[in-house]
């Protein structure tokens, strides 16, 4: 706290009686001049307000930021659903091509069509999953830690 010294400037106020001498009341139990509770008082004041001021701008940046990340979540929570649901009409419109191109398909030769384009389509679904419920590591996936996954990592080699 700045003291009384002889770098000093006069400053003055007109409070009123009443608060006046609560001020020199308060002084007298601080044991400090008027002056000096003064220039106290004041500089006490004024590290509150910069700190409520910035508190405050802090709460608000933290509450819109939060409200911003809520809003992203969603839309990325509906943009999954949407993937989800494109994965799993493309299976079905899949099949149902490969039918209509070939009338009169056995179940084993549907089956060998699916099975003989698994590895498109796991690609495809790994690409969609990966990032929400899978992480991949040295070419590995594993669950996406968080949430009710376990994080295991089993070596197989």
């Amino acid at each position: 706290m700045p003291e009384l010294g002889s770098d000093t400037i006069m400053a003055s106020c007109y409070p009123s009686c009443s608060l006046y001498q609560q001020w020199e009341e308060h002084a007298v139990e601080l044991d400090l001049s008027k002056s000096q509770y003064i220039i106290r008082m004041v500089e006490a004041g004024r590290k509150q307000l910069s700190v409520d001021g910035s508190a405050h701008t802090t709460n608000q940046e933290l509450r819109k930021q939060l409200a911003n990340l809520q809003d992203e979540l969603e839309r990325q929570q509906a943009r999954n659903e949407d993937l989800n649901q494109q994965l799993q009409q493309t299976a079905h419109t899949e099949i149902r091509s490969f039918i209509e191109e070939n009338p009169g398909l056995t179940a084993p030769q549907i089956i060998q069509h699916v099975a003989d384009s698994v590895p498109s389509r796991v690609a495809a679904h790994l690409d969609a999953l990966e990032g929400t419920h899978l992480r991949q590591e040295d070419s590995r996936y594993y669950p996406k830690q968080g949430g009710d996954h376990k994080n295991t990592s089993p070596d197989y080699e």
